[in-house]
């Protein structure tokens, strides 16, 4: 058989094709940083110089297009992949350990959504836990959901790596930061720390770095006493109906993949009720995660223990006011302890934490958003638009200026008072009479 140069041609462009579809890595023309899957969606020749990113200079081919949106229209397609890529240890086929290092199948969702003004959720206790049926074994009336073995694995090995950290730029307040958020676990438990996951940048950074420090904490404690079970770690958000799909999607993905328990609150139900429907509910179970605690039951319940909330709150956003890294709820909140361990982070060390560790985060920063409200208060910046490009921004961790990150947050009142001097009103309400909902 003859082969002539067109078919030799052909068969290296094939074998090509079917190389680039395997290692999945895309980039745009003329002269652009490339994008490589699988990773956090971030330009790789803008990554540091490490083993990860030479393996992937080395290794993959790549996919030219025409433009930076059709390069981003297939990362995004890839985006499930991704995010489980850099999240995760090899999966365990849904494994959980128990208190005694075994194993069982996980039943417990991962995702519950709460509506307090039901009946049935108002005499819940121990919201956290998973109602178990009354032929459950001694009794029990619920249980703690253990976490999966290779979610712990996967955050006690992101810990060893925030730990080993020496990056200039984010290693001492990183180590600051995880002290913090450790001596919250040494006070409070596992059991009764809680995290904000509403998809910001500022929340993704606080759940990895919470997920991170929960799995060193619960394995000391295991260590030292086998019969400790390594509880889910705990998080919340509240629905509404103006979200951002991308935020969303990211929710769900990071959710399940790190397996995590997420109590989302439904739609109508405000912070208040939120966090005072948890505080008053909070019975920690024992520690191989069962809870004996019935509300119908004829004794009275024991008093319900503290509550922590890991918030990512820094001191520049409008409702920072004068807290500190620990800080009490204010007057008209239910009782608990404010836990804000990025307090005095930057928006650089913000991307650059991102970055380093190569943690998946919301699509739309990849868009040139660079903090994100809902769909009706939320723009590109326009610090980061192209020049001579109508609708494309350069990605928010390339914002200089970190004065700018709200510029794209559309100031409700303003808003508000210029719809009534179109009206002919002239009047707009008191200055303080909006407050500002921040993520």
């Amino acid at each position: 058989m003859t082969y002539t140069p067109f078919f030799s041609i052909s068969l290296f462009l094939c074998c090509h094709c079917l190389a680039v579809k395997e290692t999945e890595a895309v980039t745009w023309a003329p002269n652009s940083r490339p994008f490589f899957l699988p990773t956090s969606l971030v330009p790789a020749s803008s990554l540091p110089t490490s083993k990860f990113s030479r393996h992937h200079r080395a290794a993959s081919h790549i996919l030219t297009f025409a433009s930076p949106r059709k390069a981003r229209q297939v990362v995004r397609a890839h985006r499930t992949r991704t995010v489980a890529a850099a999240i995760m240890a090899p999966e365990d086929g849904g494994i959980a350990a128990n208190a005694n290092g075994g194993s069982g199948a996980a039943p417990h969702p991962n995702w519950r959504v709460v509506d307090v003004h039901k009946s049935e959720e108002r005499s819940a206790c121990s919201p956290f836990c998973h109602p178990l049926p009354d032929e459950s074994p001694a009794g029990a009336a619920a249980t703690a959901a253990p976490w999966s073995r290779s979610a712990c694995q996967a955050a006690l090995d992101l810990h060893e790596r925030m730990r080993m950290c020496t990056d200039p730029f984010i290693a001492p307040i990183l180590k600051s930061t995880l002290h913090d958020i450790e001596m919250s676990y040494r006070l409070y438990g596992p059991f009764c720390m809680v995290g904000s996951y509403n998809g910001g940048k500022d929340a993704v950074v606080i759940f990895h770095l919470m997920r991170a420090v929960h799995a060193h904490h619960c394995s000391e404690m295991q260590k030292a006493d086998d019969g400790f079970m390594i509880p889910r770690p705990r998080v919340i958000y509240f629905q509404h109906s103006d979200e951002f799909p991308e935020i969303l999607s990211l929710l769900d993905e990071t959710v399940e993949k790190i397996d995590v328990d997420m109590l989302a609150f439904k739609e109508g139900v405000s912070f208040g009720e939120g966090l005072k429907y948890l505080v008053e509910r909070n019975i920690a179970p024992r520690k191989e995660g069962l809870s004996f605690h019935r509300p119908d039951s004829e004794s009275p319940l024991p008093p319900p223990h503290p509550l922590a909330f890991i918030l990512g709150t820094r001191k520049d956003d409008p409702n920072a006011g004068s807290q500190g890294v620990y800080a009490p709820s204010s007057h008209y909140m239910p009782p608990f302890l404010r836990v804000n361990p990025i307090l005095d982070w930057t928006y650089g060390q913000v991307w650059h934490f991102l970055r380093l560790f190569e943690l998946p985060y919301c699509s739309l920063y990849d868009d040139g958003y660079t903090s994100l409200g809902n769909v009706k208060d939320t723009l590109p910046c326009p610090a980061l638009k192209k020049s001579g490009e109508k609708d494309e921004y350069w990605p928010a961790y390339m914002l200089r200026d970190w004065d700018l990150e709200r510029a794209g947050r559309i100031d409700k009142k303003k808003e508000k008072d210029k719809q009534g001097t179109q009206r002919g009103t002239g009047q707009s309400k008191p200055k303080g009479a909006e407050g500002d909902v921040s993520k």
